[in-house]
């Protein structure tokens, strides 16, 4: 049970990120509005993947689904960085 919490806790943690910066460099709006829409989605979205984690049998298994998860997301970041 450990492995699944500090999984989801880190996964979560870095997909929540990964999401609400994508989210930020996507919408047209003024800045203050999309850092208001990141961090209201940014709590959600990281208590959503620490329940996911636990719907996997194993830590390796919702590992590899967590870094499929935020491999797109990641690349999607640095697309619109550079």
């Amino acid at each position: 049970m450990w492995p699944k919490t500090i999984l989801g806790f880190f996964a979560g943690l870095f997909i929540s990120i990964s999401l609400a910066l994508n989210t930020n460099l996507i919408l047209p709006f003024a800045e203050d509005t999309r850092l208001l829409i990141g961090l209201i989605l940014g709590f959600p979205i990281w208590a959503g993947v620490m329940v996911w984690v636990y719907a996997f049998d194993t830590t390796i298994k919702a590992a590899k689904h967590m870094f499929l998860v935020l491999l797109p997301s990641a690349l999607l970041n640095v697309i619109l960085l550079v």
